[in-house]
Parts: C-alpha cells; sequence; structure tokens
C-alpha cells in the first residue's frame, strides 16, 4: 500500500465495521462538514480575538498575532515556529463550539467517558482536541506515534498539510528510541534518511497524503506519522480509545508508565483497568 484510499457519505457503523474494526487508515472528505470553524477560523479570525494572547513555542515567547504572522509569510528556507499540540479545552474552551458536534466517525471514544476526566489535563490530551497552527516548509520535529497508543484522527481546518505514514510493521525499519521515548524514531529528517547511518530503513513503506481544508485522516493505534505544512495550515487533532484498540492503548501506557513513572505504574495501570470496566 503506497497510498490512502478517500471515502465520503459513509455512515458511521460502516466506517467502523470497513476501516476501524480492520485497522485501515483512511481518509474522510465530510467527516467536519457541520463545523463551523472551516469557515471562521481564518488568519484574520485568530489575529483580531487572540492577536495578544502570549504563547511560548519551543521555549521562546510570541504574541499570537505574531505566530500567525510568521507563519503566513513561511517559506522552505525560514520556516515559522510551529504553534502544536494545544489542548483546546484549557486554553480555548470557548471554541468547542466551533468544532462540535463530535464526528461520528469519532465515536464512541472511551476517554470521553467520565472516569477518566482527570487524566485529561493541560499537559495530556487523552480524547481533548489539540490544535496546530503552522506556515509553510514547517515540519513536525519528529516521526512518531502517538501517545497513548490510541487510534487518531487529524481534522484539516485551513490551509493543506502533508502526511508520511508507516505501518506499524514496518517500526523494526524506523529505529525506535528506548525508554520513555519507545514511540519516536531516532531518524532526525525523514526526508533524509542516511542509508548509512540507518540502512534498514530502506525496507520501510512510505505512504505520503496531502489533507486539504475539510478533510480528515483516520490512522490506527501505533501508525508511524509526521507531518509537513504545504501552506498556511490550521489543524486539529484527537485520540480515540475503543474496542477494537483498548487493549494496545493498555500496553502502550503499562510500557510509558513502567519508563516514566516508576514505583506507581502498578496504581496507575489499575486505575486504567478499572476505568475500563466502567466503561464497558
Amino acid at each position: 500500500m503506497n497510498s490512502l484510499e478517500r471515502i465520503k457519505g459513509i455512515s458511521p457503523e460502516d466506517f467502523r465495521r470497513e476501516f476501524v474494526a480492520k485497522r485501515k487508515p483512511v481518509i474522510l472528505e465530510d467527516a467536519t462538514k457541520k463545523w463551523i470553524a472551516l469557515e471562521k477560523w481564518t488568519p484574520k479570525f485568530w489575529q483580531q480575538n487572540y492577536g495578544d494572547k502570549v504563547v511560548e513555542i519551543d521555549g521562546n515567547k510570541f504574541s499570537l498575532n505574531k505566530v500567525i504572522e510568521l507563519a503566513l509569510n513561511s517559506d522552505e528556507n525560514n520556516p515559522a515556529p510551529y504553534y502544536r499540540n494545544i489542548r483546546i479545552s484549557h486554553e480555548y474552551p470557548e471554541l468547542i463550539q466551533d468544532i462540535s458536534p463530535e464526528s461520528d466517525y469519532c465515536l464512541p471514544n472511551y476517554f470521553l467517558h467520565k472516569v477518566f476526566t482527570p487524566l485529561r489535563t493541560s499537559l495530556f490530551a487523552y480524547g481533548q482536541y489539540e490544535l496546530f497552527i503552522g506556515g509553510k516548509g514547517r515540519s513536525f520535529p519528529y516521526l512518531h506515534y502517538d501517545v497513548p497508543g490510541a487510534d487518531t484522527f487529524i481534522h484539516q481546518i485551513a490551509g493543506e498539510k502533508e502526511l508520511v505514514l508507516f505501518s506499524p510493521e514496518d517500526s523494526r525499519y524506523l529505529y525506535p528510541k528506548s525508554g520513555a521515548e519507545f514511540n519516536v524514531s531516532s531518524i532526525p529528517d525523514i526526508e533524509n534518511v542516511s542509508l548509512d547511518k540507518f540502512p534498514l530503513y530502506k525496507n520501510a513503506q512510505k505512504i505520503t497524503v496531502t489533507l486539504k481544508a475539510g478533510e480528515s485522516i483516520y490512522f490506527p493505534s501505533g501508525w508511524w506519522h509526521t507531518a509537513k505544512m504545504l501552506s498556511f495550515s490550521i489543524s486539529i487533532g484527537i485520540d480515540v480509545a475503543n474496542q477494537f484498540n483498548w487493549e494496545t492503548v493498555e500496553g502502550f501506557l503499562n510500557k510509558k508508565a513502567k519508563a516514566k513513572l516508576s514505583f506507581l505504574s502498578p496504581a496507575f495501570m489499575f486505575y486504567l483497568k478499572a476505568g475500563r470496566s466502567l466503561v464497558k
């Protein structure tokens, strides 16, 4: 497989049966057709309503007005800072109404159950929408698969974004890091891979897709990915836990907890397992 199927008009039930249950990535062309954000979230909207907001990107502080200005003038030689992984419900709770109702394709999502509310903080997503604003030429900084090991939806709101994906079956060719960063590739630049340093990479099957405004991409747990903006771009992402991936989520978080939480990891895993039984 070197490309992804594009679909529209499919029922949520058929989508879950044909793609989620079968663990197949796909591009959905109409998953967010009811969202007013598609028309509302222009650069001017962000500058007029949040321009004075001070944000931090990679240790540097900018006004959001400056972030948008830089993104609009970004290019391959001088890419703008990437405002990314921003929990909308924490930073811009009033904008949740612009991306409502929840897309039926993303449901059910176990992380939305009240038992998991304590996990949905300003630092960890667990079913929260995350905002990404960038400019032409800017890439996500590394190849990875998502915490918390759940399925992923990326909804493109404005502009175009190129995504590069690899199947979980290619993990052995992508040089995963050790320890707590086991879901991050050691390859520093996926556009310029040194086969002297990473000889197994030649066996990996890269899939490249372009996501346009109004389109969404779904990919299951464990799919490696990174992204590059082809223009000024606004997108949002969300992680989804369900009956088809919960064992994978538990396995991922157990491994992550052991690396990060040490002796507290058994308590964390007990909480997850107890929560899962309540969701069922």
